[in-house]
């Protein structure tokens, strides 16, 4: 016997810029796993922008869109995307996370977290691991591991994490 299974789809999305690449990420999760993907493509649409909120209409009338685009998921995906990334300053994004820092009372894991999602808006291509693991290495509380990793000259970002 076949087993009946549904999924939620993410919460109503903030409208905060900085939070669409990690909601729009769950939302194509939820997509795909509830079978939404292979719908046409105005019930995606209309999905999306029924999940996304109330502002989401609004928002959506206001693109440049014709209406054959407005049935088309993958444009409206990128209009939204284009929306919500219309100005990404790198200078800012790496300010932020150069001068991010295990906080009191906070986990290691939600740090390291922080810190690899910070990490996607600073553009750094290849450099990207070594750069989250020399955030990690100098942002943790405890100076005495910090000063153990800097000490290692192989150190890599699994074993940054690791430790």
């Amino acid at each position: 016997m076949e087993q009946l299974v549904t999924f939620s789809p993410p919460e109503v999305f903030d409208f905060e810029p900085s939070s669409w690449h990690t909601w729009f990420r769950r939302f194509e999760r939820f997509r795909t796993a509830s079978g939404l993907a292979s719908k046409e493509g105005d019930h995606q649409v209309n999905s999306l922008v029924y999940i996304m909120g109330d502002k989401a209409d609004d928002i959506l009338s206001s693109l440049p869109l014709t209406p054959e685009q407005l049935k088309d998921y993958e444009a409206v995906k990128r209009a939204f995307d284009n929306h919500f990334f219309r100005v990404h300053n790198v200078i800012y994004e790496r300010a932020k996370f150069n001068k991010r820092s295990q906080e009191v009372g906070e986990s290691a894991e939600h740090f390291i977290m922080d810190v690899h999602k910070m990490a996607e808006y600073c553009n750094y291509g290849d450099l990207r691991e070594e750069m989250i693991r020399d955030r990690i290495v100098v942002g943790i509380r405890d100076a005495g591991l910090s000063e153990r990793l800097q000490l290692n000259a192989k150190l890599d970002l699994a074993t940054a994490i690791a430790q």
